[in-house]
């Protein structure tokens, strides 16, 4: 969708969708609490109450959805100039309670899903969410000109048809009921992960509240809409987290457990470092792309192609933190994320107040590299204390030295080096 905003948006009106989505981001940690990752864990491991788990799970946030959704919505006069300094936002956050709100309710049906190993009854309601959206942006933002409206009405389409199917999917399995004891153990691992989950969006989100403070609306758009285009990376470490927690918490009870963890490491940085190359080394060429009397990306952006490399280097130090929270489920060692994550977010807000007056986007996209540089040092420090695994050092080392030759050679001037 990011090259039709780019072609029918104004920088100002593509840094006011950016300003409401990071909002989205930063209330998805209150409206989710955790819970994803708690019923996953008791989930998979409690074979004999699963379906105990299963009904408090998905009731109590069912409850807890409708609460946070009116809670939003009543407060959005006092929320939206929070948001933006520089015009009305009481109708998008409105909108974007409901979306919260819808997204809420499919958060432990989707994870039931992942759990259960059905692949494609989950990619299916994705894809499905997906088109309905797409069609939806098509006809309100491209055609009726509804701007921000348009896509947080098609935003609610999707999430809305994805809640139904998933509410009737869920609701035969409910018959076990709610439990109290259950519910207390889920909060209990939950509950952590919401200073652990706000640190993480704080660091992937804060740049744009503070660029729009000290830049304005305009450098939004063109700095989110190069964030967009390390999309590609960012995909492949959202695919990879998705299969990554099933996976190591089935194989954590094998004798090889920790020499298979190593080996996934390996491989992931393998296929990141190729991705970082082929975005890295083609963006310019694909953001000029003819499509009809469109470009790929909207002239008015293409300032922003530079910051990308920057950007796809912050999602591989992303990735490694997916990668290394391994140790800290298996061993039960979240109550020290909000640590880890809490020093990452200072790191975040400190670097962008510092380096944004003086670097201006450059100085975000760095905060960036800076803040997830922390957070997977930092739980690398926790996890090799816990649960230490022999990753394959060598391997890495030479990895990271091949892809950073290839794309020093890439960047080198046009002329006789040109091969």
């Amino acid at each position: 969708l990011v090259p039709i905003y780019t072609n029918v948006l104004s920088t100002a009106e593509y840094g006011n969708v950016t300003l409401i989505y990071a909002f989205i981001g930063l209330m998805n940690v209150l409206f989710a609490y955790g819970m994803e990752s708690a019923f996953l864990r008791y989930y998979l491991l409690d074979k004999v109450r699963k379906m105990q788990v299963l009904s408090t799970g998905y009731i109590t946030i069912i409850i807890t959805s409708f609460g946070f959704t009116g809670l939003v919505f009543l407060l959005a006069p006092q929320i939206a100039p929070v948001i933006s300094s520089s015009g009305s936002f009481n109708e998008y956050v409105q909108l974007a309670a409901l979306v919260l709100g819808l997204d809420a309710l499919n958060i432990i049906p989707f994870a039931r899903l992942r759990g259960e190993g059905r692949a494609t009854l989950f990619a299916s309601l994705k894809l499905s969410k997906v088109l309905l959206e797409l069609g939806g942006n098509i006809w309100l933002v491209v055609y009726l000109d509804m701007g921000a409206r348009g896509i947080l009405i098609s935003n609610i389409a999707g999430s809305g048809l994805a809640c139904l199917i998933l509410s009737i999917l869920t609701i035969r399995h409910l018959a076990a009921g709610w439990s109290g004891q259950h519910m207390k153990d889920l909060l209990k691992f939950a509950l952590p992960y919401i200073p652990a989950a706000a640190s993480v969006i704080i660091i992937e989100m804060i740049d744009r509240f503070m660029i729009e403070r000290m830049m304005g609306a305009d450098s939004v758009g063109v700095y989110s809409a190069a964030r967009k285009l390390g999309v590609g990376m960012l995909l492949f470490v959202n695919v990879f987290r998705l299969a990554w927690q099933p996976f190591f918490l089935e194989t954590s009870e094998q004798q090889d457990a920790r020499a298979i963890f190593a080996r996934v490491l390996t491989y992931f940085l393998v296929i990141t470092g190729g991705v970082f190359l082929a975005i890295s080394l083609y963006i310019d060429d694909l953001v000029r792309l003819q499509i009809g009397s469109y470009t790929f990306f909207g002239s008015a952006y293409w300032t922003g192609t530079n910051l990308v490399p920057v950007f796809l280097a912050a999602y591989i130090l992303y990735g490694l933190y997916v990668n290394l929270m391994a140790g800290v489920y298996i061993e039960k060692k979240t109550i020290y994320l909000p640590i880890v994550t809490g020093a990452a977010a200072l790191t975040s807000v400190g670097a962008n107040m510092m380096l944004i007056p003086r670097m201006g986007m450059y100085g975000a996209a760095t905060a960036s590299v800076l803040a997830y540089a922390v957070l997977a040092c930092s739980l690398y420090i926790l996890t090799r204390r816990y649960y230490p695994i022999p990753y394959e050092w060598s391997r890495l080392i030479r990895i990271v030295l091949i892809v950073g030759g290839i794309f020093t050679l890439g960047y080198l001037p046009e002329g006789d080096m040109a091969w």
